[in-house]
């Protein structure tokens, strides 16, 4: 064989091999296991039906934690989206930061931060302070503009089923655990970090799935494969599952839309994040993105998404700009769906004014009769129009 020849064939082997896997990996998750080397990745099949299938107002976790300013013009919208899916949120008090703070945040040397990014990372690290002021175990962080499903509780028991699988398989089995005081709803909290509900591009390859234990579970209540955003239809097409969700070891979790930690790993937070740092960076959630890339921290990302944004301004841009100021804002009306999310409880249609405590009545009851009979009432909407539902 010529040198031509031989080096194609070598350069061609490594692919041939990696095809295979992932054929195999195919091949084998919709028998169930997934032997990898001395790893195990596994397809479960879960349903809301199922243990815990009972989920608490704080989606099992100790509590529903918003990251959330007190003129903020999200504020309204997220909570009467929470009141129409049944999930409780706290919103801890956030202090107006003063310059002296905003400047102790900064690092001394090599500042890189914006004073938008500075304040949102000090909200967050404002939630965590909170949440390890309480005896609470668990608690699952979000933003204050993101979207959820009105059909979440369901979405939630299993992936924490598949959660615990993955991590706890001792845990209980038995549908007569109480939820309310079981801590081991999501695993338990000494076996992990971070648990990504909600982000904005973990862009993990096959590679990095089959050399990490992940599973995968089934899920009705999620976008068709063809309505997904990158890079999660990408990863889905690769295995050929639809209406499926996978759980991993984070690869590169950008974004802080919804977040899960432990008590130990938020006072890990505090004390290593707790400023902008030596060398400066630009935002909270690359910080974040680092400790589970760089830094070994047992991070795990659901994919697709069980939060994102909604579609809008960015209020770290309205404050970089001054414009906070104007009270311009959109309260809970947005103008597209947002990516990823099926049945959406922040859509334009679902709201009602607070002062119209009669309509948002009528609305809660109908949106509630419609989840109770496994419907989204977001899609009656669409079929006839607000003034007709």
């Amino acid at each position: 064989m010529d040198k031509t020849r031989r080096k194609f064939f070598l350069l061609l082997l490594p692919v041939c091999v990696l095809l295979l896997l992932v054929h195999h990996h195919v091949a084998l998750i919709s028998r169930g296991t997934l032997p990898f080397g001395s790893l195990r990745v596994s397809h479960a099949n879960f349903s809301s039906e199922g243990v815990y299938k009972n989920v608490n107002a704080t989606l099992g976790f100790g509590a529903i934690v918003a990251v959330s300013h007190a003129a903020s013009p999200r504020r309204d919208g997220l909570l009467w989206s929470a009141n129409l899916t049944g999930i409780d949120i706290t919103i801890p008090e956030q202090p107006q930061w003063t310059d002296g703070q905003l400047q102790a945040f900064k690092s001394p040397q090599g500042s890189r931060i914006s004073r938008g990014s500075a304040l949102a990372w000090m909200g967050h690290l404002n939630a965590l302070r909170w949440f390890l002021s309480t005896p609470l175990q668990t608690v699952l962080v979000i933003e204050d503009d993101v979207d959820f499903s009105l059909r979440l509780p369901s979405q939630i028991s299993p992936a924490a089923n598949a959660f615990r699988t993955l991590l706890s398989p001792a845990a209980p089995k038995t549908p007569n655990a109480l939820l309310d005081t079981d801590p081991l709803f999501w695993a338990d909290p000494d076996s992990w970090d971070l648990l990504w509900l909600g982000h904005c591009n973990d862009a993990a390859s096959p590679q990095h799935v089959l050399s990490h234990p992940s599973i995968s579970y089934h899920d009705n209540l999620i976008p068709p494969l063809d309505a997904l955003a990158l890079p999660a239809s990408d990863l889905l097409k690769t295995f050929n599952l639809s209406h499926t969700r996978m759980l991993y070891r984070s690869y590169w979790p950008l974004c802080t839309f919804a977040y899960a930690v432990t008590r130990a790993s938020a006072q890990r937070i505090m004390s290593t994040y707790g400023t902008e740092g030596e060398g400066g960076c630009v935002a909270f959630d690359v910080r974040m993105l680092e400790a589970c890339r760089d830094h070994d921290w047992r991070c795990w990302t659901v994919a697709p998404e069980l939060f994102h944004h909604v579609p809008g301004k960015s209020e770290i841009a309205s404050v970089n700009t001054g414009a906070e100021k104007d009270g311009e804002g959109d309260r809970s009306r947005r103008r597209r769906p947002s990516v990823n999310i099926e049945c959406g409880a922040r859509n334009e249609w679902l709201w009602v004014s607070e002062g119209d405590e009669v309509g948002r009545e009528r609305l809660l009851g109908r949106v509630r009769e419609a989840s109770a009979r496994g419907e989204c009432f977001v899609d009656r909407i669409r079929g006839k129009g607000k003034t007709e539902v």
